[in-house]
């Protein structure tokens, strides 16, 4: 029996192999093995590279390889961003980075130690999300028209998230198959690969129905070998609507009703949730439908888990 690509290609990888190869490894196992999302294979992608900038900056080497990291090279990166003014919650979630790789080799003995072990997170303060009072959102959203495809849509958007509290990079991976409008509610594919569904309010299924009657129309007069037909919500050339695209349609209806700096699908979120607690829901009901908590795998727990948050959003979300 001949042994696999992946056996064949790991009998080259060791302790003396590049930091570089070691990183795309990594991240090549959280794509294809734990299924991370895009955005999340970015962030640790681009914290990883300024740790090997910063280490090819201060060690005089043409190469790198995974066994020359010492805990002294963790402990005096972070200690130069601090000296940077990097917030503390950044510097762990760079540190978090680091150990998740150094894990990671240590499980494939590739390396014996893992030099983060003895590294210690930062003390990060951890604030109560902001959330907006419900008169600021429900203003918010009432300022998108639904008169043409572009107002339907961003108006749907809003009503989504508020009406759903899934967050942006769910939003957009969003496909017209996740939507389930005759049992009210939407499936989410969330962090890890896990799928959750969530209820949807009578004011997000009528913003809904309302878009895809205007997107129909709108894709009439495009060329539909360059739509991207499977996905829900669309840019003006029929493509994915992307992340930042979202953020800038929230913040600007949000900064037309509130203040402040996080005017973002996140706000949103956290609204979401504070307004749903606030009318009594519980909170691990809160918990399952935002995704924080996995709910169990077995069909009729799931169905009797799923009705239970339908009856716990009905009472508690304002615009149900």
């Amino acid at each position: 029996m001949l042994p696999s690509r992946r056996a064949v290609s790991a009998r080259n990888f060791s302790s003396s192999s590049s930091l570089e190869e070691g990183i795309d490894r990594f991240l090549q196992h959280l794509n294809e093995d734990r299924n991370y999302t895009r955005h999340t294979l970015d962030s640790y992608g681009r914290d990883l590279r300024q740790f090997v900038r910063y280490l090819y900056l201060r060690i005089e080497a043409g190469r790198l390889s995974l066994k020359t990291v010492k805990p002294a090279s963790i402990s005096e990166f972070l200690n130069e961003l601090g000296s940077r003014g990097l917030k503390q919650s950044s510097k762990a979630r760079k540190l978090a980075a680091i150990r998740s790789f150094f894990r990671y080799l240590c499980r494939e003995g590739v390396l014996a130690v893992n030099p983060s072990s003895s590294i210690s997170l930062p003390k990060v303060v951890r604030r109560p999300p902001r959330s907006m009072p419900l008169e600021e959102v429900e203003k918010a959203i009432g300022l998108a028209p639904v008169e043409e495809f572009e107002g339907a849509r961003n108006r749907a958007i809003l009503e989504v998230i508020y009406g759903s509290g899934i967050r942006l990079g769910e939003l957009v991976e969003l496909n017209l198959s996740a939507l389930e409008l005759g049992e009210g509610s939407v499936r989410v594919a969330g962090a890890g690969g896990r799928e959750r569904v969530v209820p949807l309010g009578g004011s997000a299924l009528k913003a809904l129905e309302s878009y895809l009657g205007r997107r129909t129309d709108f894709l009439v007069d495009l060329d539909i070998s360059q739509v991207d037909a499977g996905a829900l919500f669309l840019n003006r050339r029929g493509r994915r609507l992307g992340r930042r695209a979202v953020q800038r349609i929230v913040k600007r209806y949000l900064s037309k009703v509130g203040e402040g700096d996080n005017l973002s699908p996140n706000l949103l979120r956290h609204s979401y949730a504070a307004h749903l607690l606030e009318a009594g829901a519980d909170l691990g009901a809160v918990q399952e439908m935002l995704g924080q908590v996995a709910i169990a795998a077995a069909p009729t727990h799931s169905q009797a888990s799923l009705e239970h948050l339908r009856q716990v959003y009905e009472r508690s979300h304002p615009r149900s």
